[in-house]
């Protein structure tokens, strides 16, 4: 990724200092960089924006604190698209703020190859910090979306967006146990779940209008319906003999709804049980 987006800073015209804490990984850099730092110190001394995209935010600060890098960082912006939660980005801007360094947090929600192009990168952090490298950031994407000043922002987008992901990912895995166990072929699931998605679109925006507005009634489909639906589910495995974890997980929360007086609300009011 790293790679990525000083290639993409370097075809938009900007002038970019690489470092890398792997030295072998500058060599495709040294004809259209300005300078391949031998250093991080000498990185950070070169430039006034700072970006870095390294494993974890506890890679960052071990890097700031090991070679003495707070009073280098004075007065410039550090861009951060280390993978993080949010409350590690409160902590790295508290360190940060002692140094008056201007502190932006970003995640990138999507592959290298995306990156110059049409990349999903978000930002959070202070509005006139953001304002200053705005257009440097617009070398890394046309969809860069910038939440405010709230630090923790990128952060929870990123985290959010892959807990929908690894629970999708979960329910394609026992999609697939019932395609197994009936004789239908994964990738004619596959195919049916990818000419869903326009459809899929259009019901995500309605349910994340709902999640904002905690409105719930008029559903599309209901929680009853779901339930009924995760019913079907389970006596199928059942009678193929096939693991229900995934399916019984489920069933446990949306049955609760139900008992809660949820079942005639749409499918996401369920958020009301797990609000605490």
């Amino acid at each position: 990724m790293g790679h990525a987006i000083a290639q993409a800073l370097i075809n938009a015209g900007h002038s970019v200092i690489v470092w890398n804490r792997t030295a072998i990984r500058m060599q495709a850099f040294h004809d259209s960089a300005k300078m391949c730092a031998s250093g991080v110190r000498e990185a950070a001394s070169a430039s006034d924006v700072i970006i870095v995209c390294i494993d974890d935010y506890d890679a960052t600060l071990a890097l700031i604190e090991a070679n003495n890098l707070k009073e280098l960082l004075r007065d410039k912006v550090l861009v951060q698209f280390s993978t993080g939660t949010p409350e590690e980005a409160r902590n790295i801007e508290t360190v940060l703020k002692d140094c008056n360094v201007n502190y932006i947090d970003g995640a990138i929600l999507a592959y290298p190859r995306e990156i110059g192009h049409d990349a999903l990168i978000a930002v959070s952090g202070e509005k006139s910090a953001y304002a200053g490298i705005e257009k440097i950031l617009a070398a890394l994407s046309s969809d860069i979306r910038y939440l405010g000043e709230a630090i923790g922002g990128a952060a929870a987008l990123d985290i959010a967006v892959m807990s929908y992901y690894i629970l999708t990912h979960l329910g394609l895995i026992h999609a697939a146990l019932i395609c197994e166990s009936e004789d239908v072929r994964r990738d004619m699931l596959a195919s049916v779940l990818i000419d869903s998605l326009p459809s899929d679109i259009e019901e995500i925006r309605n349910l994340g209008q709902a999640l904002q507005n905690n409105k719930f009634e008029n559903p599309g489909a209901s929680v009853n319906v779901y339930s009924n639906i995760l019913d079907r589910v389970l006596s199928q495995a059942q009678d193929k003999d096939i693991n229900s974890n995934i399916p019984e997980f489920a069933n446990q929360i949306y049955k609760k709804g139900i008992a809660e007086g949820l079942g005639d609300q749409e499918v996401v009011s369920l958020i009301k049980l797990l609000r605490r």
